[in-house]
């Protein structure tokens, strides 16, 4: 009795994951529609320019450019007497602690325990089995050293570019007494108070300290006085793009598109797999009740299954249908289209089972 109370109080969460499912995609159509009228924004209105000056001409316009990386700065952590010349100088700080993952089949849920290095605490007074304690502050916080003057070409860089930098270098050589005197020991990139980092105990530190270390980058942006701001476009868009290496302005769109196609499917993925987690939620309690028959409960089941998954897939392309209406009509009237085939489809297929129960038992009759 307990499973079909549970089933049935699961129905309220059924529409909130609905809900959630067609906020989700509607504001994901929406906002990959300014994407795309962003990114033709840019291909058009973009000048490739040389690093090497500041034109005044160009303020305020979008512009690309690349060059060589200047910077003559050492950064310094004080703490761990670690240094070095770069545009920024990454401390991260790592517990090993107990991560807890939930698993949930045929009705029943259990819960494991895996031991995780995470720079974030991990609240161990949540987890729904005891004797998995985690630590609750850590020695040293996570820090981040940035250069006062990063250029490129003859251009400065803000901070935000500087940090958007990918840091593809570790420290790996330490001030050993300076380590020493705090506690610690090296083991590889590391800085540690673990006596065997390759078998941590719950608990253990490693910190490690990252930085970029490029000779040349490329920066899609508005030239703003000698530095850079974001580019916003006519859709409400803010872009700003840093990247190593040497590319043009349509490289870096070309990349920006990419990661917004990318970014479009995950949304969408997750939109649906939402809208048919709630369905089936909802019809979860038939689920539960045909289990007690055992004959009936497997044929129920995938039942249940299909159909939360072609309810959940209607609603889902019409959400994406009535969005691209309202943004780009013509798609939306094909995927309307689509999804009222689909219905079509489910009426005629529950019809014809009907006709077909009805003539077997005019038959026996």
């Amino acid at each position: 009795m307990k499973k079909i109370g549970d089933s049935f109080k699961g129905i309220l969460g059924g529409f909130v994951f609905i809900l959630i499912g067609i906020g989700l995609l509607w504001w994901n159509e929406g906002n990959n529609v300014k994407n795309i009228k962003t990114t033709a924004e840019m291909e058009k209105n973009y000048i490739q320019v040389s690093s090497e000056t500041v034109d005044s001409k160009n303020e305020g316009k979008l512009i690309a450019t690349n060059g060589n990386l200047l910077y003559e700065e050492e950064l310094k952590d004080e703490i761990f007497n670690v240094s070095i010349v770069s545009p920024y100088l990454k401390r991260i700080v790592e517990v090993y602690q107990w991560q807890e993952n939930e698993d949930t089949t045929d009705d029943t849920t259990t819960y494991n325990y895996e031991k995780v290095w995470s720079s974030e605490l991990i609240d161990s007074s949540e987890f729904h089995q005891s004797g998995h304690d985690n630590a609750k502050s850590k020695p040293y916080e996570d820090n981040v050293l940035i250069s006062n003057e990063v250029k490129l070409g003859a251009f400065r860089l803000p901070n935000d570019m500087i940090t958007s930098l990918e840091a593809n270098k570790n420290i790996s050589t330490f001030d050993t007494e300076t380590i020493t005197s705090l506690g610690y020991s090296v083991y590889s990139n590391y800085v540690t108070n673990s006596s065997d980092l390759a078998n941590p105990q719950i608990g253990d530190i490693r910190i490690s300290f990252v930085y970029p270390d490029y000779k040349e980058a490329s920066v899609l942006a508005t030239q703003t006085n000698d530095t850079f701001t974001d580019y916003i476009s006519s859709a409400g868009k803010r872009v700003s793009r840093i990247k190593d290496g040497i590319h043009t302005g349509e490289e870096l769109i070309k990349i920006i598109e990419t990661e917004n196609k990318i970014l479009k499917w995950v949304l969408r993925l997750l939109g649906v797999i939402l809208c048919v987690s709630g369905v089936a939620a909802i019809f979860k309690p038939i689920s539960t009740i045909s289990n007690f028959v055992p004959i009936l409960g497997g044929l129920v089941n995938s039942a249940v299954g299909l159909v939360s998954l072609v309810i959940g897939l209607i609603i889902s392309l019409v959400v994406i249908a009535i969005a691209w209406i309202a943004f780009r009509p013509v798609v939306g009237i094909s995927l309307l289209a689509v999804a009222a085939v689909l219905v079509f489809f489910l009426i005629k297929k529950k019809k014809t089972k009907v006709q077909t129960s009805t003539n077997e038992e005019e038959k026996n009759m």
